[in-house]
């Protein structure tokens, strides 16, 4: 059984999609994950498909992430199954993060199924291998940039940004120039420190990519400020600091801000 829930794992998946790269490089055979806590019926039939499937027994579906889907693509399996979680809280969280792969590249890749008759339905159609990358390639600092560099190997090269379904834990934050009064309150609450003063204390600094939309700081500013807006941009710039501008103004680079 795989331990997801462990946190000395940063990514349960990663022996699992090595070993799915290198097999998809010697045979050309498409990979299939299947993830499941209740062994579904008829799964030993599984082998008879001209395509390999893994099936893993997972100790908690409820840990496993659009992190780990989207690493899991990029890296050596063209279809994920995922076993429905048992209870309805769990169920709505799973399937927003299934909504959030389908949007970053992992379109019609990642199924979840309930009964052993669907699941056998769906192995027994035919599938052609997609590229894949080394699994090292996109495993890349944080949990996060990993997400970030693995929707960047699936999706086109030419987008640069994409928009996410609210509640998804990426996006921008925008300030209404006019409305702030500079009272720092925003810096003073966000968690992952997105938002900082430049070294001379006279502008707002934002780091894209270190932003998960808590909210924290549109909920504080007295002034109705700020605004946020759920999308990833996988361009270089969403690493660098750049001064926060108001509605419809470009951004404008920063040399010099504090990190």
């Amino acid at each position: 059984m795989l331990d997801v829930a462990s946190r000395s794992c940063e990514l349960p998946l990663m022996d699992l999609c090595q070993t799915a790269h290198q097999r998809k490089l010697e045979t050309g055979r498409a990979q299939i994950l299947l993830l499941y806590e209740v062994e579904p019926l008829g799964l030993e039939l599984a082998a008879t498909w001209q395509v390999d499937v893994i099936p893993v027994s997972v100790c908690c579906l409820q840990q496993i992430t659009h992190t780990d889907l989207l690493h899991a693509l990029a890296c050596g399996f063209d279809v994920i199954h995922v076993q429905v979680c048992a209870s309805s809280a769990d169920r709505l969280h799973q399937q927003q993060e299934v909504e959030l792969v389908q949007v970053l590249g992992g379109l019609g890749r990642v199924l979840l199924f309930d009964g052993a008759e669907t699941l056998a339905r769906r192995l027994a159609a035919g599938i052609f291998p997609f590229p894949s990358v080394a699994p090292d390639i996109v495993a890349v600092g944080s949990r996060r940039d990993t997400a970030r560099a693995s929707a960047a190997a699936l999706l086109p090269a030419s987008e640069d940004h994409v928009v996410l379904p609210e509640q998804a834990p990426y996006g921008a934050v925008s300030l209404d120039e006019g409305q702030c009064n500079q009272c720092s309150s925003c810096v003073w609450v966000c968690p992952s420190d997105a938002l900082s003063l430049t070294e001379d204390g006279g502008a707002l600094s934002f780091v894209e990519a270190m932003c998960f939309q808590c909210g924290l700081c549109v909920s504080i500013c007295p002034q109705r400020a700020l605004s946020m807006e759920a999308g990833m941009n996988l361009s270089a710039s969403a690493v660098l600091p750049h001064l926060l501008a108001g509605q419809g103004a470009e951004d404008a680079e920063a040399p010099g801000l504090a990190e």
